[in-house]
């Protein structure tokens, strides 16, 4: 009689250990899906236009004429 109320007790414990690791795997898995959820892309890095888009840019606002800007292009083909 003693065995079965000592192997009653320990299949007990045994339940609640189990129980307490799926809890534990089920919140570790649902905060895995929310942080992979609501990632946030980092900042951007700053990249600087190079010449020929500086060129269309400013021929696009009129700073400068055709002739400059063909022979600001040629210059830069070399």
């Amino acid at each position: 009689m003693m065995w079965n109320y000592y192997g009653h007790w320990s299949m007990g414990f045994g339940m609640l250990v189990w129980l307490v690791l799926v809890i534990g795997l089920l919140a570790l898995a649902g905060y895995g899906l929310v942080s992979l959820f609501n990632r946030r892309p980092g900042p951007q890095p700053v990249t600087q236009p190079d010449a020929r888009e500086i060129l269309k840019a400013r021929y696009a606002r009129g700073e400068i004429t055709t002739d400059e800007h063909n022979r600001i292009r040629e210059e830069l083909k070399e």
